[in-house]
């Protein structure tokens, strides 16, 4: 086996390629950075964690682990909440993925496979799209990469301080960041003594690191359960069945699933590339297997790269046959993405001359016409995910309204989500969102129970600051947001009918897709359209009842 000590350094002709990619890679994703922030980015602004007050409740009921949260707090403090801003710290994780791929895949499969899934992990619709989100889905594969790098290295004796520090804060970043990365804090201790056929000084070290990683992480999931908020499932996951393996493996992390987007004009074309991409998948993941077994002399650990990949899918897949389910959506996953596609590397880099122009060719045109459907698609149809509705066009048109001098005009939405508007212009205010938190109101009693009266106390006085900065936004609002009811005009708040009686509908038309209650509205003949005001996925009419 060619261990880590041996290993020769990249050429500079691989380190030129890697950089390339990287710039190749900001390119692609640097023209989404212009999207309209929606709702869950909306979320990691100043609006909602800029106060400590606003961000210990956010971190109470958040569905992840602190870290994130935390550190989008402590980077709108200093570099401003701006979309670019905001979207700054995912990009850059997305980028850095790039040579770390490379970095940790070199290790079960040979440089150019690894540089092959550079160059997929560069080009992947998937990642392009989750590296221009203010979220937590491109630091995972980061972490993850890192993770596996670093771990490796120290079984096969590069036993460096540095690489122990990084390893080891590295261990505390995952744990904080995502609960779905413990299952790799805890495959790869798992994994030490199989890797190194004993219980090496390095193996025990890692041991007590990893469980020490994990033993924080049971220590915090005790602490939110204590106070009565953890999250098991969410309404929007499902489960991880049969059915969906095939289009996760062979459509999302290959392609984005985008060509479902191509209906109904394309239909035909849509449905054969889709086919034509998962059989391609199939194809190069059975060549990669078969390439990875014969390259075990030289790499023994390369067959380890299918529990990599598996790993958290498998945990997904696990989780409903122990009774927990709802815990799926195809970003879930994600940080498997990187060791899958250097799996399908190894299988582009394994074929014969001929096959491999044949295979090569055929990805990059999958490949390409998976971005370019991205590209076209995305403000219209659901491509990776659903589209972001152009809020801030919408949000300029209202804003233009309270400039001209309307104040209490109520606006009726479909769906709980306006906080976009919230983001681009504080004097437009959600009613739900501010509305008093009766369980935050009573976690000082849970507090003191459990931790004693000084924590009791500081959280009530938090909590209360937390309620009077929400009143505040309510009290300063020129427009108040309200649920549209059941459709019917009778079901309106009572405000649609004060002084002129003019209001505003807003449609959200890509979440939830099944909800007709403005549309409704807009229909009925109860209801005079003034206006009509319509943006990329959102449209916004003023209106008001007849006499």
């Amino acid at each position: 086996m060619r261990t880590a000590p041996d290993a020769p350094r990249p050429g500079a002709r691989t380190v030129a390629l890697l950089l390339f990619l990287v710039v190749l890679a900001l390119a692609l994703r640097w023209p989404l950075l212009s999207r309209s922030v929606w709702f869950d980015e909306a979320c990691m602004s100043t609006q909602r964690t800029g106060t400590l007050e606003q961000l210990l409740a956010t971190l109470y009921v958040d569905i992840h682990p602190p870290l994130f949260v935390a550190f989008m707090h402590v980077w709108n403090a200093t570099f401003g909440d701006s979309a670019l801003s905001m979207r700054v710290p995912p990009m850059v994780c997305g980028l850095l993925s790039i040579p770390a791929v490379f970095w940790a895949g070199r290790r079960f499969v040979s440089d150019r496979a690894a540089l092959i899934a550079a160059a997929l992990l560069a080009l992947s619709p998937v990642h392009v799209w989750y590296s221009a989100e203010a979220r937590l889905y491109s630091p995972m594969p980061l972490a993850a990469l890192i993770a596996v790098g670093c771990w490796h290295r120290l079984l096969r004796g590069e036993s460096t301080r540095l690489l122990w520090f990084v390893h080891g804060l590295n261990l505390l970043v995952m744990i904080a960041l995502h609960y779905y990365l413990a299952v790799y804090v805890l495959l790869l201790a798992l994994l030490s003594p199989l890797v190194a056929r004993g219980f090496t000084p390095a193996v025990k070290r890692l041991l007590f690191a990893h469980g020490g990683a994990l033993a924080l992480l049971a220590a915090f999931v005790g602490v939110k359960i204590a106070f009565g908020h953890f999250e098991k499932s969410q309404d929007y996951m499902r489960d991880l069945g049969v059915a969906e393996l095939l289009p996760l493996f062979g459509g999302w992390m290959f392609t984005g699933n985008v060509f479902r987007a191509l209906a109904p004009e394309r239909e035909a074309l849509g449905e054969a590339l889709r086919i034509g991409a998962a059989a391609l998948w199939v194809v190069l993941a059975v060549l990669g297997g078969i390439a990875i077994r014969r390259a075990r002399a030289e790499r023994t650990d390369g067959p380890w790269l299918a529990v990599l990949a598996l790993a958290i899918p498998g945990f997904l897949f696990a989780l409903p046959l122990v009774g927990m389910h709802r815990n799926y959506i195809e970003r879930s996953t994600i940080a498997a993405l990187p060791f899958v596609l250097l799996w399908l590397g190894a299988g582009l880099d394994a074929a014969g001359k001929r096959v491999n122009v044949l295979l090569g060719g055929l990805t990059a045109v999958i490949v390409i016409a998976s971005l370019a459907t991205m590209f076209r698609y995305q403000d219209e149809r659901w491509t990776i995910y659903k589209p972001n509705p152009d809020w801030a066009g919408a949000t300029a048109y209202l804003s233009a309204e309270i400039d001209s001098g309307v104040v209490g005009r109520p606006i009726f939405t479909s769906k709980p989500n306006p906080r976009s508007l919230c983001y681009y212009d504080k004097r437009i205010q959600d009613v739900r969102n501010l509305a008093p938190a009766a369980e935050l109101g009573a976690i000082g009693g849970k507090v003191r129970k459990r931790f004693g009266a000084w924590f009791g106390d500081f959280a009530e006085r938090t909590f209360a600051e937390f309620e009077r900065q929400k009143a505040e936004l309510l009290a300063n609002a020129k427009l108040l947001v309200y649920r549209a009811g059941d459709g019917t005009p009778g079901s309106l708040d009572p405000r649609a009918r004060a002084g002129e009686g003019v209001f505003y509908l807003m449609r959200n038309h890509w979440h939830p897709p099944g909800d007709t209650t403005v549309e409704s509205l807009v229909a009925s003949p109860q209801v005079e359209i003034l206006e009509t005001k319509a943006f990329a996925g959102v449209t916004v009419w003023k209106a008001r009842l007849r006499r």
